[in-house]
């Protein structure tokens, strides 16, 4: 049986490694690879009761993972590459913020009883960097107290769930979400805003065996608001909602073979929470910036697939994101678009572990700007004049994993 000594050491480990890393490559500024074979397989993975890689897409998994050992653990390190640049009047800036990142990712679980699990899930949801260098936007002629710079979330979430065994076929699982912001910055080429905060919010999940070859899951998260507290010019208090969306998915699992398997999988993420960030004064509750985004809720459709020969498994996936962010209310701080992923991967068993890899190619859509909302300087800049212009991402992901029992 585990100790709370031996989750919460690698926890302060994987905390402090956490804290290096921001970045964006999902719809909006969500990041769903939490494993390597969630890289390898496009994140497909809620339905999947054949590796333990698949719990932090769905903890109700661990209660019906076969094992003569009692504890679980799941690592992964997931390296991401990421550009975003913006031409604008002939002229062509890449962001020079962070393009480069490591993100580690683990979970740990133990089997309290035949009916009864327990499991810690560490791994970062959301993130973001870009950075604008000045005058990358002309229309705010010089005007700089809200020209965009630097706009960066650093965060992870502490998952603590129980899993319960209904039957040898189905299991339900409960949670407590910490999500905890270690950087949170949205500063302008005049002044800088920054600041932490934490905040709380539950999951809950399901997977039913419906027979030998297939299984459907589900997991729900809920929204999330944590109250950033921090400075403005390093002076001025500062406070700020920020409300992450709640996330629910739902798959398909199909052994369609002895050796093939393909599941499909649909996340409906709430991103409508994301609609005005107002920094307020701290000391008065005056507002001190503020952004309207009005962001939409969106679909993401997944699919995914393993091929296993005796000891090996090649993964490959495939997904379609949408965009949360509509022209009306476009932002350069976030340039989001629709995007495709593409994976593939491999598993080696090695009986006591298994190793899996993944490589990821995120392929987005064009971002063209072609706002009629003309910019009044000082006023707000989003939707407007301000951005138009053809935005380009491309991304690169690859990760390695370790599963074992012990």
């Amino acid at each position: 049986m585990m100790t709370f000594r031996k989750i919460f050491s690698p926890l302060t480990i994987f905390t402090l490694s956490l804290a290096s890393y921001s970045s964006t490559q999902a719809n909006g500024f969500r990041l769903p690879e939490y494993s390597a074979a969630g890289v390898a397989k496009s994140n497909a993975l809620v339905a999947d009761t054949s590796r333990a890689s698949a719990i932090a897409y769905n903890p109700a998994i661990m209660s019906l993972l076969e094992s003569d050992s009692d504890n679980i653990f799941s690592g992964s390190l997931i390296h991401i590459q990421y550009e975003t640049e913006v031409s604008t009047n002939n002229k062509t800036t890449q962001s020079i913020g962070e393009s480069s990142f490591d993100i580690p990712g683990f979970f740990i679980g133990s089997h309290i009883s035949d009916k009864l699990s327990f499991g810690l899930l560490v791994h970062s949801p959301f993130g973001l960097e870009t950075e604008w260098p000045t005058a990358t936007f002309s229309p705010f002629l010089g005007s700089t107290s809200l020209e965009p710079k630097l706009s960066r979330i650093k965060m992870y979430n502490a998952n603590f769930n129980f899993s319960y065994k209904s039957n040898e076929t189905s299991a339900i699982s409960f949670g407590i979400n910490q999500y905890r912001l270690l950087d949170l910055q949205f500063n302008s080429q005049a002044s800088n805003v920054e600041g932490t905060a934490t905040g709380y919010g539950w999951n809950i999940a399901y997977i039913n065996k419906l027979n030998p070859d297939t299984s459907v899951g589900i997991h729900y998260r809920s929204a999330v608001q944590a109250r950033a507290t921090g400075t403005a010019g390093g002076v001025l208090p500062i406070v700020l909602d920020v409300t992450f969306p709640e996330m629910l998915i739902a798959g398909l699992n199909v052994n369609v073979t002895q050796h093939l398997n393909l599941e499909l999988d649909v996340e409906h993420t709430g991103w409508s929470v994301f609609d005005n960030l107002n920094i307020r004064n701290g000391l008065n509750s005056s507002t001190v910036i503020s952004s309207t985004n009005n962001w939409n809720d969106t679909l993401t459709y997944r699919a995914s697939g393993q091929y296993t020969i005796k000891k090996h498994q090649i993964l490959f996936g495939y997904a379609y994101d949408e965009t949360p962010q509509d022209d009306a209310h476009f932002s350069a701080r976030i340039p989001d678009a629709d995007r495709e992923l593409f994976s593939i991967g491999y598993q080696y068993d090695f009986g006591s572990f298994q190793l899996e890899t993944g490589l990821m190619l995120v392929k987005f859509k064009d971002r063209q700007i072609n706002s009629a909302t003309t910019y009044v300087p000082k006023s707000e800049p989003n939707g407007t004049t301000a951005y138009n212009g053809n935005y380009q991402s491309d991304a690169t992901i690859f990760s390695i994993g370790l599963n074992t029992y012990f």
